[in-house]
């Protein structure tokens, strides 16, 4: 995804591993909504002013990990599945975040962004288990939010690339508010920052709160 960074982020040289960054989408279904970010790779098979973000569902790519572990995956080697329901014959293990492509990220492609280093969040470091020795030298990542808020003026172009992961659910259950009279079916979103679908869950799973910008029917 083309990037620019902002005028208090690090040249992209000194953007390495572990980082965590706060995106701002500026293009797109998802302009105006943010969301945090752990680098955990660094590739040269992109252009310049790229990040990649890790999707379960969005292909796997020049460099396949996923099927020596996961086994055949549907979708293109590039560009993955190309509905929701394609998500629904993946591995558990990899199906929330393939709805969170089309459910939060509205499947969205190759959205432009501006980019923030800044202390990587403790859901992230509980997934990844790293954390830079210098992180609280950044500034503290706020909350993400919905498509509402004003994208941050953006500046130096950046040259980086960087591959990241997802925040760790948690076991929370409190539903954000939106659309109670609709059903939403297992595995769907049914809250979060800014969301305004169905909350309600089809009987026998419930909404379970992943963090602050996304529940899901689990």
């Amino acid at each position: 995804m083309p990037a620019t960074s902002e005028l208090t982020t690090p040249h992209p040289s000194r953007i390495s591993l572990l980082t965590g960054i706060r995106l701002t989408f500026t293009s797109g279904p998802v302009a105006g909504k943010k969301m945090v970010v752990q680098s955990t790779s660094t590739g040269g098979d992109l252009g310049s002013n790229h990040f990649d973000l890790n999707i379960p569902g969005g292909g796997v790519g020049i460099f396949d990990g996923c099927s020596p572990q996961f086994g055949g995956l549907g979708g293109q080697r590039y560009g993955g599945v190309s509905s929701r329901s394609e998500c629904d014959s993946f591995p558990a293990a990899l199906k929330p975040g393939c709805y969170w492509r089309f459910d939060w990220f509205q499947n969205a492609d190759n959205p432009n962004f501006s980019f923030r280093q800044v202390q990587c969040p403790a859901e992230l470091v509980a997934r990844t288990g790293c954390k830079r020795n210098d992180d609280g030298n950044f500034p503290a990542a706020s909350a993400p939010g919905g498509g509402n808020s004003n994208p941050t003026t953006t500046a130096k172009p950046s040259s980086t690339s960087a591959a990241v992961t997802s925040s760790k659910p948690s076991s929370s259950s409190a539903p954000s508010t939106g659309g109670g009279s609709c059903t939403a079916q297992k595995w769907a979103q049914c809250g979060g920052n800014g969301f305004t679908g169905c909350t309600t869950c089809v009987a026998g799973s419930t909404c379970k709160v992943s963090n602050e910008w996304y529940s899901q029917c689990l």
